[in-house]
């Protein structure tokens, strides 16, 4: 074995001290600093990160419990919201009933997600919280989405047909067609002119000032504008679906054969031509070929006859 030799010399002093010690001893101590220093890498590495950690896991609790607090809010919103839908099938059902139709069957609407849940998705909701409340978030949302859906179409199904039976209405007298007292009403009665007795009247007698405006009472085609010798000047309008409507008696007509007309346009004025007593309108109504009371094509609140 190889030895070096040391020497200490001490200041002020003629004594001094020799060590003999092992050459390896050197090779020790170079290695003993590596490890040293090693070691202290090491624990400051170790340092970093569990102070590191500690800050990560904060953070990450942190925003879980705000993930939490979001969902159980979403929750609630949607919870709402399902709870709003329920009312509206309501108003649905009540216009559907005002419409006549058969209301959807509520089972339909409530439809859910459905399936069952497997072992690992319920483990899952069981180890987190937040997995099992962004389930039921999930959940709700797509109930809600459901219900919306049944909502909009049957909204849109309501829609087409409110949209049909308005087409339909334009063609049903509803108005009364000119403003002035209720004179004569239909049936059998006298007549004015010739006296006959039990003489049908197939319509109602409006009276007010010559020149009063004679509206149509719903859209129609012009089938006849002509003067004859008992109602004077005439108009005949056509509103398909078997109903027709004649205006008489008129001081004037403005509208022509063939000419398409709307409801509320003025189609001539009152007058008192033709078999006539006095200024008025002779208005009636006719379904399949039918003399009807033409009372029952004006509705409440378009009485313009007193």
């Amino acid at each position: 074995m190889q030895f070096f030799r040391t020497q200490i010399l001490f200041e002020g002093s003629a004594k001094s001290r020799t060590w003999r010690l092992p050459l390896a001893l050197f090779s020790v101590w170079r290695w003993g600093r590596r490890i040293v220093c090693l070691g202290l890498i090491l624990l400051i590495l170790q340092t970093a990160l569990f102070f590191g950690y500690e800050y990560f896991l904060q953070n990450a609790l942190s925003q879980r419990e705000s993930l939490q607090a979001k969902l159980s809010q979403l929750y609630l919103e949607t919870d709402s919201l399902n709870q709003r839908m329920d009312s509206y099938f309501a108003s649905e059902d009540l216009l559907y009933a005002k419409a006549g139709l058969q209301p959807l069957d509520h089972s339909v609407r409530a439809l859910g997600t459905g399936g069952e849940i497997l072992p690992e998705e319920r483990f899952k909701r069981f180890i987190s919280p937040s997995v099992a409340l962004s389930a039921d978030v999930q959940e709700s949302s797509e109930r809600l989405l459901n219900k919306i859906e049944k909502n909009q179409n049957a909204f849109k199904t309501l829609g087409n047909f409110m949209e049909r039976q308005r087409e339909n209405w334009r063609f049903i007298p509803s108005i009364s067609p000119a403003s002035g007292r209720y004179a004569s009403a239909f049936g059998r009665r006298t007549h004015p002119v010739t006296g006959e007795l039990g003489k049908m009247h197939y319509g109602i007698d409006i009276s007010n000032v010559p020149w009063t405006p004679i509206y149509a009472s719903a859209d129609g085609v012009v089938q006849i504008a002509q003067k004859s010798s008992s109602f004077g000047n005439y108009v005949v309008l056509n509103h398909g679906n078997g109903i027709v409507t004649k205006y008489g008696h008129m001081q004037r007509y403005i509208v022509q054969p063939g000419q398409f007309v709307n409801r509320y346009q003025i189609i001539g004025y009152m007058g008192n031509t033709g078999r006539s007593v006095g200024p008025h309108l002779h208005y009636e109504v006719w379904r399949d070929g039918n003399a009807v009371n033409p009372l029952a094509y004006i509705l409440p609140n378009e009485h313009a006859i007193e």
